[in-house]
């Protein structure tokens, strides 16, 4: 997997704690009540966010393994825990060894603002795993391809899909499947015999966000650069009017996520529920 800095979740991570759908999360920590001590697999787990939202709702004793290929962001994660809360962590190339990871001891696996940078088949391999070792899986904040911006710019359609476009490409396991994948994970769970729940977790920020909305255009930017669809002359001027409003305390900016809780069928047939009413996430 491509790697992503420390600074950027640890910027990103307030917006993300405050976007995460609390239905689900209740959903989750309802499915693990009484059960102790709680073992919990959070693949890619960069700095740990995903154990900071979600432990202060499990049980008090847990044990969570934090699985990722990057070393520095495993030792920052490794400073997770502490009393009844016990900690490890995995370096662990989820190409090659989702399998694995999986079928170690757990009673949940968790992730987060990951499956947008997988390909299909790693889907397919994920519900194929957590069916056969019964694991629920709770994946939040994959990213769904609906973004808003104020004050609205005549480039930002076209900058938007060549950003979507970019997010298609290989992230290290094959061609990601980006804005598509929430929809794709929810189909492949309930072919593999889970109940799935989504619901929309998005982020929106204002002037008092200004930092991460600063560190996300000028991210689209390069990106779209990248992809050479947008005339790049137009590219940089339209940076320029996106980070004036920024400075200018006049930009707001809506970002579309989906969270997922998938749990398997205790006759392993396919079946879906959904806060929408629907298998696949919301849309439009």
């Amino acid at each position: 997997m491509s790697g992503f800095a420390a600074d950027w979740l640890t910027l990103r991570e307030p917006a993300d704690r405050r976007a995460r759908d609390p239905a689900l999360l209740d959903a989750v920590a309802a499915h693990l009540a009484g059960r102790g001590p709680v073992r919990v697999t959070d693949l890619a787990c960069g700095t740990g966010s995903t154990f900071r939202a979600l432990s202060p709702r499990l049980p008090a004793r847990q044990s969570w393994r934090l699985v990722d290929h990057d070393p520095a962001l495993l030792e920052a994660a490794a400073r997770c825990g502490g009393g009844e809360v016990r900690v490890e962590t995995l370096r662990a190339n989820l190409s090659t060894s989702l399998e694995d990871v999986i079928a170690m001891p757990a009673d949940l696996v968790t992730t987060s603002a990951f499956l947008d940078l997988v390909p299909d088949d790693w889907l397919g391999r994920l519900a194929a795993a957590a069916a056969a070792s019964s694991r629920p899986l709770y994946a939040a904040l994959s990213y769904d391809g609906r973004v808003g911006c104020e004050p609205a710019d005549p480039l930002d359609a076209e900058v938007l899909a060549a950003f979507d476009a970019h997010q298609r490409r290989d992230k290290g396991l094959g061609g990601a499947l980006g804005p598509a994948a929430a929809g794709v994970a929810a189909r492949r769970l309930v072919d593999a015999g889970f109940e799935v729940a989504c619901a929309r977790a998005d982020w929106r920020l204002g002037p008092e966000d200004a930092a991460l909305q600063r560190r996300l255009v000028l991210g689209w930017h390069g990106a779209v650069a990248e992809t050479g669809l947008v005339d790049a002359g137009a590219l940089d001027a339209w940076l320029a009017r996106r980070l004036a409003a920024i400075d200018e305390g006049r930009s707001r900016l809506s970002v579309g996520h989906v969270d997922l809780w998938a749990t398997p069928r205790a006759d392993g047939r396919s079946a879906a529920r959904s806060t929408s009413q629907s298998t696949s996430p919301p849309s439009g």
